[in-house]
């Protein structure tokens, strides 16, 4: 299943993307998302900076899908690899159960508008590989990963508002 999230940002790509990378961001997500975060590790390949961070949900899945990944709440870790350069990273997400069933990756670029701010595009794909129940899996992962991508937009917005730097 698809997943498109598209938004406009009052700040340039560069700043847009210092926003997100901040611990401050961090913080923030982890109250607005109901989440609690964490970074494994960092290092560099060449220009492309990696990150390995592990997200753990405080919230419980709906019960079909808790059932199915066996687990009452959703923990995960992604892998980003971004290169400042081009404005675009590349991220994948593995769960810790059913590694073979269900795949989720894509790509998130930021780019300056030439009217002035800046478009974030998170263009990704979730496939869950379970007879009788995988769509409604991804249904569920899909619409929970598009309020979450708002919020972190929403986060963002009021960071830069806060910083004086939104144009």
């Amino acid at each position: 299943m698809k997943l498109l999230v598209e938004s406009d940002l009052p700040v340039d790509a560069k700043t847009a993307w210092s926003l997100f990378e901040s611990e401050d961001f961090d913080a923030r997500l982890e109250d607005a998302a109901n989440i609690v975060g964490e970074v494994l590790d960092v290092s560099q390949d060449g220009d492309i900076k990696v990150r390995r961070l592990k997200y753990r949900s405080k919230t419980e899945l709906p019960t079909l899908v808790a059932k199915a990944l066996g687990a009452k709440s959703l923990t995960y870790e992604q892998t980003n690899r971004f290169n400042p350069a081009t404005g675009r990273m590349d991220w994948v997400v593995a769960l810790p159960v059913l590694t073979d069933r269900v795949s989720v990756s894509g790509s998130t670029t930021i780019t300056d508008k030439p009217s002035g701010g800046c478009r974030r595009v998170v263009d990704g794909e979730i496939t869950v590989r379970m007879r009788f129940v995988g769509g409604s899996i991804e249904k569920a992962v899909v619409a929970e990963f598009e309020k979450s991508m708002s919020r972190a937009v929403d986060l963002v917005r009021d960071l830069a508002r806060e910083k004086g730097l939104a144009s």
